[in-house]
């Protein structure tokens, strides 16, 4: 599920084939439906069970990075041992066309049984071309709504759920220590209640900034064109601009989710500051710099950045990057605020074999038969994961490479405690009105609207697709 890195271009691509997605959809749709028509499977029912014996192999579809793969390959081989009849192909799609080659699957009739998802899916639920897992709750007793994360649910309507996450991913902030000390600055503070506000995060990045000649931002003669050292590099996506949105009492969609939110004062105010560490403190790099950086670990170990704020998968590469890191909870404005996100498991209602993919899903998405993700690249989506107290150190033991001092206040109570939805599976029609919000903010960070005139702008072409909220 590590696929947030470039998570606005990817939004972009999604947008553009999206009338592909549709016609694929639309044919693959009246197959499914109909194949489930005949076939009368409900996959928590048993009736194509692996009870029967009968020798099964479903297609799997999903991506992530190396160390992601091989971690769900190990979880692949239990399940399989643990299910003798059942054999799983695994079709791992890294890069940026998962979905085209998702879509050419299901247009060729070789749609996979089950896969991972983002945000598409949900055109895939209104398609009737995946099972509604509300359905199938309805017949396994042992999978209940409130055991997990009350917004960890990705719905297409109030009834209709393409399932909880697979597993969690939260906004993060992380920094290089040893850059911190050389400046002689403290720490980010880890606990929600102590969170820097705005104008004590502004001065810390000042002192972490140096231009060629070793001057900060507020020395004379400092150069902002010749930047060696940023203080801080924001992802500059909803993932790491709307925790402060939300902290300053905006959000994305207001009003019972009716008016657009991202033009209103405060959530103006929180992305124009953003947008002024690039143009006016010079303390964080613009999009055009921001090419010509390093992944957030490397970017961190190379000293090109002291504080990243980007997703918490960067843990994981963090933990294997030799480099003295921490985290620290986000800057705030007002009140802390922040969200879980992350992808779900999608079963196809083309498969022939739905119990079994009832039961591979069941399995994939249980975090102990995936605990080596859960100790640095993902976080759990179940509520007792977060409460019992031993549960807490499988995972979170700030012992483990992947969770340094200060994790378990940091990242995991700071989220636990003040998680609002996510915008990405809250909003209806979020990936096409978020790719109009992403092109008008493009000219905020290079400086050339405030963020006032651009969202004004933007408020006018989303306002067709504003049509409410999944969750709240």
């Amino acid at each position: 599920m590590n696929r947030h890195t470039g998570r606005t271009k990817l939004m972009v691509l999604f947008l553009m084939i999206i009338a592909l997605l549709v016609t694929a959809c639309g044919n693959g749709g009246n197959q499914s439906g109909t194949a489930n028509s005949d076939s009368g499977n409900n996959p928590a029912t048993g009736e194509a069970g692996t009870a029967t014996g009968e020798k099964v192999k479903l297609k799997f579809t999903f991506w992530g990075s190396p160390q992601e793969k091989k971690a769900v390959e190990d979880a692949i081989k239990a399940f399989e041992a643990k299910n003798p009849n059942v054999t799983i192909d695994s079709i791992h799609i890294p890069g940026t066309d998962f979905l085209q080659k998702l879509n050419a699957m299901i247009a060729g009739n070789e749609a996979p049984d089950l896969s991972y998802s983002a945000a598409w899916k949900l055109k895939m639920g209104e398609e009737g071309l995946i099972y509604n897992f509300f359905d199938l709750m309805k017949d396994d007793p042992s999978i209940k709504k409130e055991d997990y994360l009350q917004y960890a649910w990705w719905n297409w309507d109030t009834d209709k759920s393409a399932g909880p996450y697979q597993a969690s991913v939260v906004p993060s902030l992380m920094y290089n220590a040893d850059l911190f000390k050389e400046a002689g600055v403290e720490l980010p503070p880890t606990k929600a209640e102590e969170a820097w506000q705005w104008d004590e995060f502004v001065e810390t990045a000042k002192k972490l900034t140096l231009d060629r000649n070793g001057k900060h931002p507020d020395d004379p003669g400092f150069d902002p064109k010749n930047i060696k050292q940023y203080g801080v590099k924001y992802s500059l996506s909803w993932l790491s601009y709307m925790p402060l949105v939300l902290s300053n009492g905006g959000d994305y969609l207001i009003g019972d989710g009716k008016e657009f939110g991202l033009s209103k004062p405060e959530a103006t105010e929180a992305i124009q500051k953003i947008a002024d560490l690039i143009n006016v403190h010079h303390v964080a790099p613009s999009p055009v710099q921001a090419s010509s950086i390093p992944a957030p670990a490397t970017a961190l170990q190379s000293r090109k950045v002291a504080m990243v704020i980007d997703g918490s998968w960067n843990h994981l590469d963090l933990s294997k990057a030799k480099i003295n890191w921490g985290v620290g909870v986000l800057p705030v404005l007002k009140d802390y605020k922040t969200f879980f996100l992350g992808g779900s498991l999608i079963i196809f209602k083309s498969t022939k074999h739905p119990k079994e993919a009832w039961e591979f899903s069941k399995f994939l998405t249980d975090p102990q038969n995936a605990l080596e993700l859960h100790q640095g690249l993902w976080m759990p989506q179940m509520k007792q994961w977060y409460e019992d107290p031993k549960l807490v150190d499988s995972w979170a033991n700030e012992k483990l490479p992947g969770r340094p001092a200060g994790f378990q206040d940091a990242v995991m109570r700071s989220t636990y405690e003040h998680a609002e939805p996510s915008p990405e599976n809250n909003i209806r029609n979020f990936v096409e009105i978020d790719a109009a919000v992403t092109a008008g903010l493009d000219q905020v960070w290079l400086g050339t609207k405030t963020a006032a005139e651009a969202m004004k702008e933007v408020e006018a072409k989303v306002k067709p697709l504003i049509q409410g909220t999944y969750l709240k």
